[in-house]
């Protein structure tokens, strides 16, 4: 076989051009077509909405990646510089709280250290532009970089526990586990009219009761075998009287009118079933009461039935009272107001208000009926620090985590502890029977009940457990990588 080289350039080199100006013409390419032509973008809109519609390359080829859905509108999606406000500079916080200008702290600015706040932005947790897309950060050290160790984070006389994880899994593993539920209940001093009330956070492993005024055994209503209703008998469910709201989240008030009314009425006279007295007020009752048996007696004694002005009359002649006009009778007067009396006495001390409700005595003239309801106070929210869905749980049996088939008073707190939540749930970390849930999956991170966010970034007390949180983040990036993914999957629609 012949040694002599073949008559063709096998290399660059051997056609005697130099790489460097091939390098340089790629360099000035790429500059020019990545860089300065995108450029053009930022001396006017026009220029920018022109280059967006052509085919060179226009401030998109900055672009890492596509907006998150919530930002993925027309105002966003075709304006950079809505967030991005100056060239080759992060985006400032003043820009995310143009729209979100109704964002709260996270935690009481006006007790603890928020200086350790100082020098982190919106975007340290909330990143756009990035894959796989979730503008909301799912994974535990969120939380769990403050939470696991409160003493260092500058907390002052703070009551809460320690927890850097949840779930029975996790437990066995972690110094912090999450402590048992608390609940945010009303608590009642005094009686009657002069009753207040406080909001108390109390521990359910503590077997809290509550004092709402209100008489009712679930156990009884709840009966497999059904009750004795108008109609005959029902076997009632929970959702006849609990009903979620529109956002399927929280419960809407249960109320006489709407619930309770159907089976229970305000009947006081057997011979006409269809009058009731009203819900509500005792003073108003007794004087339809009064009303209702003076225009019997007047009817009687006339031979008539009364105008309503010799009604008015009538019942303004009782004792204590003034008189406007004599009825035309010489009328015995005790006779409707003592019937009156009778059966207030009879609804309120046996069987109408009383079998809900606490009622109480008051002789002292002060108001028109002697028999004062204690009012019902109910607690809408229990746990405000948490989120919860009843519409993503709907297809469990309310039974799972309320037990109102055992519950025989209407003082029992029948929400479900941190085992209940337990034996459905596990930590961020996927589990072949549970599902993942994050810190975030049921707590907020800004607060509804702290400050507005941007008063305390204009008050200069403002940042850094965020930026802390970040750079924990950032430096754990084989855990990002594997468990905060796996839980950010699942949580999607």
């Amino acid at each position: 076989m012949s040694d002599q080289k073949p008559d063709y350039k096998l290399s660059l080199e051997d056609t005697r051009l130099s790489k460097r100006w091939v390098s340089w013409i790629l360099f000035v390419a790429i500059l020019t077509l990545f860089l300065i032509v995108p450029m053009a973008s930022l001396v006017s809109d026009d220029a920018a909405d022109a280059l967006r519609g052509s085919p060179l390359p226009s401030d998109n080829s900055w672009s890492s990646g596509h907006l998150s859905k919530p930002h993925r509108i027309p105002e966003l999606n075709q304006n950079c510089q809505v967030c991005h406000v100056n060239a080759f500079e992060v985006v400032q916080d003043n820009s995310c709280l143009s729209c979100h200008d109704d964002t709260n702290h996270h935690f009481d600015t006006s007790m603890h250290d928020i200086t350790k706040l100082d020098g982190s932005r919106c975007a340290s947790c909330h990143i756009e532009h990035d894959e796989p897309s979730s503008i909301v950060r799912q994974d535990d050290k969120l939380c769990s970089s403050c939470h696991a160790d409160m003493d260092k984070t500058g907390a002052v006389s703070t009551e809460l526990a320690d927890v850097d994880s949840f779930g029975n899994e996790q437990r066995r593993k972690r110094n912090a586990p999450h402590p048992s539920f608390k609940v945010s209940m009303l608590v009642s001093e005094g009686k009657a009219d002069a009753m207040t009330w406080s909001m108390r956070r109390v521990a359910l492993a503590d077997k809290p009761l509550e004092k709402s005024n209100l008489i009712f055994p679930h156990n009884v209503h709840l009966d497999p075998e059904g009750i004795d209703a108008p109609e005959g008998n029902q076997v009632m469910q929970c959702n006849d009287c609990h009903v979620t709201d529109g956002a399927g989240q929280l419960m809407r008030p249960v109320t006489m009118e709407n619930n309770c009314r159907s089976c229970h009425t305000l009947v006081f006279d057997p011979d006409e079933p269809q009058r009731e007295v009203p819900h509500g007020d005792p003073d108003t009752v007794l004087l339809t009461l009064e009303e209702y048996y003076s225009r019997q007696f007047l009817r009687d004694s006339l031979g008539r039935n009364p105008t309503p002005q010799e009604v008015r009359d009538f019942i303004l002649r009782r004792p204590g009272g003034t008189v406007a006009r004599r009825a035309e009778q010489a009328l015995n007067l005790a006779s409707p107001w003592g019937k009156a009396n009778s059966v207030g006495k009879e609804i309120f001390e046996k069987t109408t208000c009383k079998t809900c409700h606490e009622i109480s005595i008051d002789d002292s003239g002060k108001y028109l009926s002697k028999w004062r309801v204690d009012p019902i106070r109910i607690t809408k929210k229990w746990m405000p620090k948490s989120e919860f869905d009843h519409y993503k749980h709907r297809a469990s049996d309310c039974s799972l985590c309320h037990d109102g088939a055992g519950s025989e008073q209407a003082s029992d707190v029948l929400m479900p502890d941190l085992p209940v939540c337990e034996s459905c749930h596990t930590g961020e970390r996927t589990h072949e029977n549970k599902t993942p849930s994050s810190c975030v999956s049921c707590h907020q991170f800004h607060s509804p009940e702290q400050n507005d966010w941007r008063q305390a970034l204009e008050s200069g007390s403002a940042r850094k457990i965020i930026e802390q949180i970040s750079l924990d983040w950032q430096q754990d990036d084989h855990h990002l990588a594997t468990d905060s993914r796996a839980v950010i999957a699942p949580l999607k629609p």
